[in-house]
Formats: structure tokens, C-alpha cells, sequence
């Protein structure tokens, strides 16, 4: 993979991440090649790209499975996956030896269900269960012990189902999820320190018991092609539907590596760009949206402890904004958006992904900074400790409920956007454009209770701010801070400008509010601050809301 060096410094690059799971990749390789393995032609499998070899790889793998036993690919095959019986489950390590997988969605109507089947399932030995306990039980946010005892280390989801939290407002709006969060204990209760409760409850209505694998599986080796559908071709009266396709690898176990993967979409070119509103003007929210469907995630992960993807190029999916629903735009016209996504993850602890690269097309304008056009890369939501290293994408994207992430390595196009607590550290990273460095999403009233911590990052010309967010007279359930210490140490701004905060709506009023009181940092502090030429420095300022910020200390260092 390509030596990611976005910010200029002759510092010597840090140990890729991925490194530290060579040992453990090499040892399961090292360890499956003294195995018997299961191949797909064993099953029949033709792998000629034409004939849907879905049913023969089940096959194998449900052989291996039974067995404990490695599977591999053909190389120089080309699997075809077209429609599933059953999603493909496996428990072993596959290497796929340089072989192609095609998942063919272009047979796949997008008002069947069969868009929303698993293609891959990496399944956990045993699948999760809900615990049955007599409440009520409350626990504090800190509590070192959860009172119950267990037969072994494992990850348990803990929920209020009688209080809400992450209410979203704007074109997807919605009433919230139920309170709750992901936490590792071991067989006595005792909470991991990595996984500190954050909440207090009064009342825990849900628990649910994931067991931990504790062998680690490798998954990879393959270029893999999603074939995206062309819903009109198949329904002329197709129109921008909330059609999620959810065809690709799904784990759901933890301690599991997929690495070197080659992962391409094709067929996408069919949202090709727009006059919309007849005014001479492309759209820029990038395409005719009724040629296409929003993807899920071909790569997601849940309900997992210890998971990466490494190694890998990766192409991101068109936005697929339409126009319809109750946000305007500067010109009056309607939008509304479907994400859609490459990378997926829901209540994972410890995903880390590295090494990874975002494919890029000149030609066709598929560019990381090409936001409107091609950003679905990745979204999160609810992952505790999740680690983005050398990496060459769009962006990172954190949705609902993140604790705990570190991004260091980088360079990315459109932002890094996140919404939860913890700390977000940021390291030896460049940020190309999105006016600023870390956004906080403003659909959930751009909160973030925890730490910002900044060294030696590069800002791109267009990035004059450091935090851009909007907040407004709107209660999400939790309360509403915009970080609590902010600490930048090392800082390029090509702008030469570092405008702190650029917080819609934030007012010397709204610090006040008892009702919905907006929580500010007492200090921000700065060091090696410079222009573009690494010798002019730069004085920082508050920003566009000087009011709102009147509490907050600069410190210079």
C-alpha cells in the first residue's frame, strides 16, 4: 500500500497499524496451511463469472464450518453471486487466493427482500442472547461492576428502553434510541477500563450477552465487485426510494481480520450528472438519483469486539440525495438524503481499520474531495475505541453515540465527523477540504462530551475553522457540550487562519439556558501554530460566535 505523508514532516512514519496484526494473520495462515482446506470447485462452484455459484460456496463453507477447517479460493476464478436461498456463513478462515467475487445486484429488484439478504455471514460460535434478570437494576456512570456473574469474559449491550437519547432533527429526523451502550466485563462483572460505563441508570430493562471468540480468523485475499442495480430498468416507475441494499461481507464475530481486498462498484455511472432546476447549473448534490439505490454497507461489522479491516482499496458509493421531504436549500429546492455507504459498523468495541485506500478516478470525477458526488465511504454508530490509521479517504464518519476515537496517519478529503464523547485524537493527519477540521454533526445538536486533542495536522486552504457544528433550542437527551478540553499541539493551516469555532446559532444566551444549557470548554490550549510555510505563526481566534465563547481560556504554550 502507498506511504500516506499528507502533512509534510520529516518525522519518521509511524508503525502502520496493520503490522501489529501480521503476527497474527501470519500465525492463522501459517497454521491453515498445515490443515486440509475446503475449496468451492469441491462443490461444485463453476467461478466463470456467468453461472451463480452462491449455492456451491454455502456448500463449503457449511463443510468447513463442521469440520473447523480453512477455505480457499481459486485463483484466477471469478465467483458470481447473484440470488441467495440463504446468506453464506462462515466460521473459518477463508482465503479467497486472488480470486474475483462478484455480487451480482443487478437481478435483484429493489422492492424485494432479497436486497436486504446478507451475502457473507461471519458468524459468531454462539449468536446473542438477551439475559433474563429481576429488576429493576441501575448502575452509575464509573461503576466498576455490573452485580451479575458470567461463565466467561464477554460484551454485553446494556438499555433503558424507557428513555431516549441521540433524537435527531432536520430532513431524517427522528424520536431517538433507546438509552444505552456497549461494555466488556469479565466472568465476575468487573467492567473493562477500556469500556467505562458512561451513563447512570435508574432503570436497565435490556441486557444482551455476545460471547467473545477468542481465536482470531482472517477473511480476504479477493477483489470483490458489487454490480449496483438499475431500479428503472427493472421498474419504470421507480423513484428514490429508502431501498437500502444490504448485499456483502456481514461479522458478527469478534477477533476477525478482512484484508487485502480490492472492492470496486460498477454500474453507479448510471446517476449521471444534472440540470435539475433548469438554471444552466449542474446539481451539486451530483445526479439523476432515480437511476440508483443507497447501500448499507458492503463491509459491516456488529455486535463485535476486536474487528478490523486492513489492507485494502476501497471505493465509496454515490450520495444519493433527493429531492423531496422538508429541508430547502439556498434556492428554495427540497432535499432530503439517503446515505450510502461502503464501510458499516453498529455497536462494535475496538474496529480498527487500516491501510486503507479510497479508489480514485480523475476521469470520472471520483475523487475523495468530491463530497457531493462520491462520499459514501463509511458510517458508525454506537462503536466504542475505534482506530482509523494510515488511511488515504473521504472522510471519517462517526454517527450516534462514538466513545473513544483515534485517527492518526491520514489524509482525508471531506471531514472527519463524529457525534458522542470520550476523546477524539487526531494525529500527523491532513484534512484536504469541508471548511473545518472536525465537524460536529449537526443533526444531533453537534454535541460531543469529551476531549479534542490535535497534533502535528495539516488544514487544508478551504479549512479555516477547527470545529464547525450548529446548536439550537433542541434537547437530544443528553446534554449539550462542544467538548469539554480542547488541546491543539502542532498545526499547519494552508488558510493561514485558525478560527476556533464556527457554532450556528450559539449565543452568550444559549450558554445560559437552564433548559437546554450549552456547555462550552474552559480552555483551549495551543501550540505550534503556523502558517502554510512551517515558520509563520498563527494567532488563533474564537470564531464566528465570540459571545457564546466568552468563558472559554486561550492558552498559548
Amino acid at each position: 500500500m502507498r506511504v500516506i505523508n499528507g502533512c509534510g514532516y520529516s518525522k519518521e512514519k509511524y508503525e502502520s497499524a496493520f503490522s501489529r496484526f501480521e503476527k497474527i494473520v501470519g500465525r492463522v495462515e501459517a497454521v491453515d496451511e498445515k490443515k486440509k482446506t475446503i475449496s468451492y470447485e469441491d462443490f461444485g462452484a463453476v467461478g466463470d463469472g456467468v453461472a451463480n455459484d452462491a449455492d456451491a460456496m454455502r456448500a463449503a463453507h457449511e463443510a468447513a464450518n463442521e469440520q473447523g477447517l480453512p477455505v480457499r479460493g481459486k485463483k484466477g476464478a471469478t465467483y458470481r453471486i447473484a440470488e441467495l436461498s440463504d446468506s453464506i456463513v462462515i466460521k473459518t478462515s477463508t482465503d479467497w487466493n486472488g480470486a474475483t467475487i462478484v455480487f451480482d445486484d443487478t437481478v435483484i429488484p429493489w422492492n424485494s427482500s432479497e436486497r436486504s439478504k446478507r451475502i457473507f455471514y461471519v458468524a459468531p460460535k454462539f449468536e446473542p442472547r438477551a439475559l433474563n434478570f429481576k429488576g429493576p437494576i441501575s448502575v452509575s456512570q464509573g461503576q466498576t461492576n455490573v452485580g451479575i456473574t458470567f461463565d466467561a469474559p464477554c460484551m454485553l449491550k446494556i438499555e433503558d428502553t424507557n428513555e431516549k437519547v441521540y433524537k435527531r432533527y432536520g430532513p431524517n429526523a427522528n424520536n431517538g434510541v433507546n438509552k444505552g451502550e456497549m461494555i466488556l466485563v469479565d466472568a465476575d462483572g468487573n467492567v473493562d477500563p477500556s469500556t467505562p460505563i458512561q451513563y447512570n441508570y435508574e432503570n436497565i430493562t435490556d441486557i444482551t450477552l455476545y460471547s467473545i471468540d477468542d481465536e482470531p480468523i482472517t477473511i480476504g485475499n479477493a477483489r470483490i465487485e458489487t454490480h449496483a442495480p438499475n431500479p428503472k430498468a427493472m421498474d419504470p416507475d421507480y423513484e428514490n426510494n429508502y431501498c437500502y441494499y444490504m448485499r456483502g461481507i456481514f461479522v458478527r464475530r469478534s477477533n476477525t481480520c478482512i484484508h487485502n481486498v480490492e472492492y470496486r462498484v460498477i454500474g453507479e455511472d448510471l446517476t449521471i450528472p444534472i440540470d435539475r432546476n433548469g438554471d444552466g447549473v449542474i446539481d451539486i448534490y451530483g445526479a439523476d438519483k432515480s437511476y440508483g439505490v443507497p447501500y448499507a454497507g458492503n463491509f459491516s461489522f456488529k455486535d463485535c469486539y476486536n474487528v478490523m479491516l486492513a489492507d485494502s482499496v476501497i471505493q465509496g458509493h454515490q450520495a444519493y440525495s433527493f429531492w423531496q421531504g422538508k429541508t430547502r436549500d439556498e434556492k428554495g429546492n427540497v432535499r432530503n438524503e439517503m446515505g450510502s455507504y461502503s464501510i458499516n459498523a453498529n455497536d462494535c468495541v475496538n474496529l480498527h481499520m487500516c491501510d486503507l485506500v479510497q479508489y480514485e478516478n480523475p476521469e470520472n470525477g471520483e475523487l475523495i474531495t468530491n463530497r457531493q458526488m462520491y462520499h459514501g465511504i463509511m458510517g458508525t454508530n454506537f462503536c466504542r475505541n475505534t482506530y482509523l490509521y494510515n488511511c488515504y479517504l473521504d472522510r471519517f464518519d462517526s454517527h450516534q453515540g462514538m466513545h473513544n476515537a483515534y485517527v492518526k496517519d491520514c489524509t482525508l478529503g471531506f471531514g472527519i465527523l463524529v457525534i458522542g464523547g470520550g476523546v477524539l485524537e487526531v494525529e500527523n493527519t491532513y484534512r484536504i477540504s469541508g471548511s473545518s477540521f472536525v465537524h460536529l454533526r449537526t443533526d444531533y445538536n453537534s454535541i460531543f462530551d469529551g476531549d479534542l486533542v490535535i497534533r502535528n495536522c495539516r488544514a487544508g486552504e478551504d479549512v479555516p475553522y477547527l470545529i464547525f457544528g450548529n446548536w439550537i433550542k433542541f434537547y437530544n437527551g443528553l446534554p449539550n457540550h462542544i467538548f469539554d478540553r480542547i488541546t491543539v499541539d502542532g498545526y499547519v493551516t494552508e488558510s493561514g487562519k485558525l478560527l476556533l469555532y464556527n457554532m450556528r446559532n450559539a449565543t452568550a444566551d444559549s450558554v445560559i439556558d437552564d433548559v437546554n444549557k450549552l456547555y462550552v470548554p474552559s480552555i483551549v490550549k495551543l501550540s505550534d501554530v503556523y502558517a502554510s510555510d512551517g515558520e509563520t505563526a498563527v494567532k488563533a481566534e474564537i470564531g464566528d460566535q465570540p459571545d457564546a465563547f466568552a468563558s472559554t481560556e486561550i492558552i498559548y504554550e
